[in-house]
């Protein structure tokens, strides 16, 4: 090999390396602590539709599960559990809620403390008694997770339009447009501690 294909080839290797290590340097890491579940409760939550009714849940049960760890990629989605809706009125029967969900982290505003991205909802409106289904309701909802050193985590679910109800006789529509109002969740297990997310890069 002649001294100029070897040095084409050398100076090949060298940007090998230097790109490898560049995608190294940039790779997005989740680390993710914690025991492995919690539940939180929530305040009262509106769903309406511009065609259907409106009507109130009370308050929110809420369960997850995460696996600690870390974790590589641009998002997250290591978190989900279900969340319940009881003693809602719907035209004077009593209905509940009850929603899959798995949130999706996509950034970090504040460092160790403040995770925003989606969550996805895959909901269904039944009666109490005898647990008829009358709605089937997902799509789904920015949220933001909060890591608090003082008071307990939180999880917030922003106001959303991007629901959609279906349904034979679904009061909130069929294929119709759900706007669910904005709620707050607050863990309740572990002290008020919930995952404790750190995104570095």
């Amino acid at each position: 090999m002649s001294r100029i294909s070897r040095l084409v080839v050398l100076v090949a290797s060298v940007a090998a390396v230097v790109g490898a290590l560049a995608g190294t340097a940039s790779a997005v890491t989740w680390h993710v602590n914690g025991t492995g579940t919690f539940t939180a409760t929530g305040p009262a939550v509106t769903l309406s539709s511009s065609t259907g009714g409106t009507f109130v849940c009370p308050s929110a049960s809420v369960t997850g599960t995460y696996v600690a760890g870390s974790f590589v990629g641009t998002t997250y989605s290591g978190i989900s559990g279900t969340m319940t809706y009881t003693g809602c009125n719907l035209a004077g029967q009593n209905t509940e809620i009850t929603c899959g969900y798995r949130l999706t982290t996509t950034a970090q505003p504040t460092v160790t403390t403040v995770t925003s991205g989606t969550i996805d909802l895959t909901c269904g409106l039944t009666l109490a008694n005898p647990g008829t289904k009358l709605c089937h309701i997902e799509g789904t909802v920015p949220a933001t997770y909060t890591d608090n050193a003082a008071t307990a985590d939180t999880l917030a679910l922003a106001t959303s339009s991007t629901l959609r109800s279906t349904g034979a006789g679904c009061i909130l529509g069929t294929n119709d447009v759900v706007e669910r109002s904005p709620q707050t969740l607050t863990v309740t297990s572990n002290s008020g501690r919930g995952p404790h997310i750190v995104r570095t890069v």
